[in-house]
């Protein structure tokens, strides 16, 4: 057949073709697509690379290979992102989750002590609901109420969790901040866990364009003050958590100093900062004041 390609003809191909347009994964954003297109395991690409694609595989993956080259995030196009290895549903209504927040759910899962039955756990702007998903499965006793402003976010939240078979677990409620969380809380959750937008505006001149162009702002950038959900926090997270109720908080490069110094101007203790794998101060956590 004229103009047929194998797989391993048209995995080179395509790299080549997305380096140049900028992708800086060029080879894994080809392999990904392609594995999706041929409902195929991607390492079983490997062993296929003799295989010709139909014409109608090769319009499909072209159409996809085209949108990750227009800079559409592969984990958008594919509609999925794994985070602790879990498959988590995600589109432009979300950020996607970054391996980075492992951390942060790693350090909340540490700190948390064993709890009784129905404890809950607040996860501070859920957008894909990720992190209160992954704590709920992990930790069986956990209830997770999981808050966000956006409505549409909080959708796809819900799709996680029963995804995940954790939705009886779960409560949402759509909240500037903790404006609207329901009173019957106050003073009753065993820990906090955030990880709110942080970036400043400088931030969007480095910025990559699958990132700027495509993940939902209102997700990367608080407005004007960087610091914003950090302080709103600091000063009324203790109304709602119990005595020696934990507070996790990833932090943006550079922040987890000032991060700090918010948290021990209004009396939290036992403050501690985690690194990320690339040793990037990421994470810290606290004590609620006594």
């Amino acid at each position: 057949m004229a103009g047929t390609l194998s797989v391993g003809e048209i995995l080179k191909k395509s790299s080549q073709w997305l380096e140049q347009r900028g992708s800086s994964s060029a080879r894994l954003d080809a392999e990904l697509l392609l594995a999706e297109v041929l409902e195929l395991e991607r390492i079983k690409l490997y062993t296929s690379f003799e295989r010709p694609l139909s014409s109608a595989e090769q319009d499909s993956y072209r159409a996809l290979v085209k949108r990750r080259g227009e800079g559409e995030p592969v984990a958008y196009i594919l509609g999925s992102r794994e985070f602790y290895s879990r498959d988590f549903t995600v589109d432009r209504r979300v950020l996607i989750p970054r391996p980075d927040t492992e951390v942060l759910v790693d350090t909340t899962l540490e700190l948390l002590p064993e709890l009784e039955q129905d404890a809950v756990v607040l996860d501070y702007g859920t957008g894909s609901g990720a992190i209160a998903v992954t704590l709920a499965a992990e930790r069986p006793e956990l209830r997770l109420l999981a808050i966000d402003l956006s409505a549409e976010a909080l959708d796809v939240a819900r799709l996680n969790a029963a995804r995940h078979g954790v939705k009886e677990r779960l409560g949402f409620v759509q909240s500037d901040g903790l404006s609207r969380v329901p009173d019957r809380f106050e003073g009753k959750l065993c820990a906090i866990v955030a990880n709110p937008p942080y970036l400043s505006e400088q931030d969007r001149t480095t910025m990559t364009r699958d990132v700027l162009e495509f993940e939902p702002h209102s997700a990367l950038f608080p407005g004007a003050d960087p610091l914003l959900h950090y302080r709103r926090l600091a000063k009324e997270g203790p109304r709602w958590l119990r005595a020696d109720g934990l507070l996790t908080l990833e932090v943006g490069h550079l922040q987890a100093g000032q991060v700090c110094e918010l948290l021990e101007a209004t009396g939290w203790g036992a403050i501690q900062v985690r690194s990320d794998l690339a040793r990037t101060d990421r994470v810290v956590s606290a004590r609620r004041p006594s």
